[in-house]
Parts: C-alpha cells; structure tokens; sequence
C-alpha cells in the first residue's frame, strides 16, 4: 500500500518561464558533480564581492603608478608591460576582475529571474541592484579612458557624440573630447577622480543592496574563491591586458578592440546611432526597474500568536530576511518580549514555525498552536496528516520534501508517506522523532541543497538541527540510521526513491 499526502499542494515557486528557469536547474545540478559546495552558479553574489575586491586593490597600485598627466598617462599604463609578473600582472588581475565582476553580476541578476526572485518581499533587493549595473558600465567606460590609447580616443569620442546627442548638449560638449586642445591635464584628474568615485558609489550600493539580508554571503566558499582568483591571476599572465597604440586625435583609428562588457552601449552608438543606443540603455532600465511590480503577490504571512510565544527569539535568529524582530511585552504574561512580524519582510517559507518550541508535535493539545505560524500551511495540519496517515498504515516510512525541491508525492513505491512544505526548514526535527515513535520504519528529509535553498538557510538550518548543532535539534535517540536526510534539486524524484530504498535496506541489515 503506498499512502501520499501532501502538507499542500507542491506549487510551483517559480514565476518565471519555467523553461529557463528548468534550463539553469539543470546546469547548476550538473555542475554540483564536479564542483560540490563549490559550484560557482550557487555563489554568484559572492564572487562579484570578490571580483569588486580583485579590482579595488589592483586599482590601488595602479593609481600609485599612474601619471595624471596628458603627456604621461599612456607612457606611464604602457611601461607596465616591462614589469610582467609585478605590473603587467596587476593590470591584467585589474582588468580580468573588473570584466568578471561584470559578467558574474549579469548571470546573478538573469539567476534570481529566472528563479522568480525579483519580487514581493525581494523587490528592494532587485531594485537597489539595477543602479548597480549602470554604475558598473559607467565605471568600465572611465576606465577605459584613462590609458589614452586608441581605444580611450574611441571611448572620448564616442561618449562625446552619445551624450551630445542629448538635447542641451551638442557639439559643443564633442569638442571637449575629440580636439588635441582640450586633453589637459585637469581631464585626466578628472577622470580618475570619477573613476574612484563611481568605485566608491558602487561599494555603498552593494551596502544597500543587502540591507534587507541577515548574514548576506559575500565570500565565496574557499575552495571556490581561491579556484577564482587562480583563473584570474592564469588569465593576466597568459593574455596580458595592454594598451594600443597613443591616441591620436588627428585622425580616427581604424581598428579597436572592444570589451563588450563595458563598451557595448558606445559600440551600439557608433555602429548604429546614438537615438537607439539611448534607447536600448532606457529600456533596459525600464524593463529591470518594473519587472517586481508585473506579478501579484500571493504569500501569505506568518502570525504570532501571543498566548503561545514565549519570546525565546528563536524566530528572529533564524528568519532569513529579518521580518522578525522581539520587542517589549504589553500584556501580564510572564515572558518579558514577544515576537513581531513585518508583512512586507516575509517570505512565508516557515523557517521560523520550525525554530519555534512550541511546533513540538509531542503536546498533548488538540490543535497544535505555536508561538509562530503560516496561516495557509499550519505545522498542526502536518501533525494531523501524519496521525491520519499513521491509522491506516503504521509502518509506513514518512519523506518530508520541500515544494522547491525534488517532489516527493511523486514518490512510488510501498508504504511512503509525502508530506512537502514550503521550506524543509518548517519541519521541526521533533515529527521525524514522533513519526518514528508513531511506528514509522524510516524518515527521510529531502530538500534543496544547502546552496540552493530558495530561502537561503533552510536546508543549513535543517541539517543544523537534525545534528544537534542548532536549536531546536533532533533528540539523541532518533539519531541513526532511521533518520536520515538527502538533498534533492527539482527533478530529482529518482534519487529520493533510491535513498530511501537504500534507507530501508541498511535499517533491515541493522535489524
């Protein structure tokens, strides 16, 4: 007899096309196999720290040797290519990061669209980085600039015909850039001082970026930070970044290279016009900046409930977003604080309801009220599941999944119960020791990843508590081999069927 029930429904969390968001599942699971912990698409946010950091200090030396003279800046970037493993591999480690940092920002940004995450509870996090982007480019564009070669006289006057072309601006603000008399030496201290500053704009915005982040990640684990920084350091002594030849503004180049990271939006102006440059850049903008407010918000909050919170503050130490905070009590009970949620904060993923104390299916209550909970997806509905389950077959082996994760009411077989949540983390470690004192054979946790875990510490946390190295943890005598856990990405049904059937057979072989 094979019993399924589900918690609730195993919705799809993703908003976006699905076929894009199945395509970057299907790469990130596959990179798991040679990369584990390391795989470098479940740690995009912290290599663009990295690569921002890779960029800063290289910047530093630069600046140190750099000429702010007209006469001296090419001659002082130029002569860094006599200095191969000191110089030329600080500007080459300069300009690989900087492109990395462009280019691991863009996939970061496609990633949490494509996984829907640009949205309700999300949206400041969205919107605070589409500046970033922009500064980003602007960035690169000064930079650029400031070797005065060929390819910085194709950035001056490329900038000068695409801003220009701006109404208030015209031909007047192009020779500012594009005649001998007006390269200064004050433009070049200009030059490097927006550069600095943007730099510096960027760094504040990355602060602003994680405000609404509890322990935001920006380092990235050490085996992949230290294979990331030997493939940038590869790349600057293997193709070193130099500069072309002295720009010369009495004549135009006949031939530059591009970085199109930085660049495209000046390539798009030359090669097509400016108007539609402009145009492209507008709505690009447009598109990122309203993208949170095109889907409805359908998640439901948590509820505290005062009679049952006892101001332990496990909630606000394990909320992900920091939608909890303890604050004094007003009331006569005996506790000193009490939970409080701010509905905008919420991510309704439940973590919370599994820190709470009271989600101990072991009271002796009618209905299991705890001092936290999601009004859609009660943790005493998992409890009468499993005692409705457990009437009809009590030897049942019970799988709780997560609805981001592998969809365990898919599971085939015998005697499986499914139950999914929102976040594994909902699930207090305590139903896998009550499913087993129920008479469960075996209790299985399939959920996403540690570094996938579409609520950043659920699946951790989960792990946390079922080894004892978090609070609420799994009691000593549930431990062994009859609760065990598994972590299993969308599509992997399979995998779960298999640990389970393994599950089974060592417990037979212990028996």
């Amino acid at each position: 007899m094979h019993v399924q029930l589900a918690f609730a429904p195993n919705v799809a969390p993703l908003p976006a096309p699905r076929r894009a968001a199945r395509a970057i599942e299907r790469v990130e699971h596959a990179l798991d196999v040679p990369f584990g912990s390391a795989n470098p698409l479940r740690q995009l946010g912290a290599l663009a720290f990295l690569s921002f950091w890779v960029a800063l200090g290289s910047g530093a030396y630069l600046f140190v040797v750099f000429d702010t003279s007209a006469l001296g800046a090419h001659a002082s970037i130029d002569a860094l290519k006599g200095e191969p493993l000191l110089g030329g591999l600080v500007r080459g480690l300069h300009r690989y990061s900087a492109d990395a940092f462009a280019a691991v920002t863009l996939l970061h940004l496609a990633r949490e669209w494509a996984h829907g995450r640009y949205h309700g509870f999300r949206w400041f996090s969205w919107l605070t980085g589409v500046p970033l982007v922009l500064l980003l480019v602007a960035d690169g564009m000064v930079g650029y600039w400031l070797p005065a070669d060929t390819r910085a006289q194709f950035v001056a006057t490329t900038i000068g015909e695409w801003v220009g072309w701006l109404p208030g601006f015209g031909d007047r603000l192009i020779r500012n850039f594009v005649t001998a008399d007006a390269i200064s030496d004050r433009l070049f201290s200009l030059l490097i001082f927006l550069h600095i500053g943007v730099g510096l704009l960027i760094l504040l915005g990355l602060w602003v970026h994680l405000l609404r982040l509890v322990r935001p990640r920006v380092n990235p684990v050490r085996a992949g930070g230290v294979a990331f920084a030997v493939l940038l350091v590869a790349l600057a002594l293997v193709a070193p970044a130099l500069s072309t030849a002295p720009a010369d503004f009495a004549r135009a180049p006949a031939n530059v290279p591009v970085d199109w990271f930085y660049l495209a939006p000046l390539a798009l102006a030359q090669g097509a016009s400016p108007a539609l440059s402009w145009l492209a850049v507008a709505a690009v903008a447009l598109l990122l900046g309203v993208l949170p407010w095109t889907r409805r918000e359908t998640r439901t909050p948590v509820v505290v409930d005062p009679s049952n919170c006892t101001g332990c503050a496990r909630c606000f130490d394990d909320c992900p977003y920091g939608a909890v905070v303890m604050t004094p009590r007003s009331d006569t009970a005996r506790f000193k604080s009490i939970a409080r949620v701010d509905p905008a904060l919420c991510a309704a993923c439940g973590i919370c309801v599994g820190a709470c104390p009271r989600s101990d299916p072991f009271r002796r209550v009618p209905t299991l009220a705890t001092g936290i909970d999601l009004p859609a997806r009660p943790i005493d509905a998992l409890r009468r599941r499993l005692d409705a389950a457990f009437v009809h077959r009590p030897g049942a082996a019970v799988v709780f999944g997560c609805d981001h994760g592998a969809d365990v009411n898919l599971l085939g077989g015998r005697d499986v119960i499914a139950l999914s949540a929102p976040c594994l983390g909902q699930v207090p470690p305590s139903f896998a020791d009550y499913a087993l004192r129920k008479g469960a054979r075996a209790v299985l946790f399939a959920g996403c990843a540690e570094d996938a875990c579409a609520f950043r510490f659920g699946a951790a946390f989960t792990h946390a508590r079922l080894t004892g190295a978090r609070e609420p943890h799994l009691h000593p005598r549930a431990r062994g081999p009859r609760v065990q856990e598994i972590d299993a990405a969308r599509g992997d049904e399979t995998r779960v069927q298999a640990a389970l059937n393994q599950q089974r057979e060592s417990i037979d072989a212990v028996a």
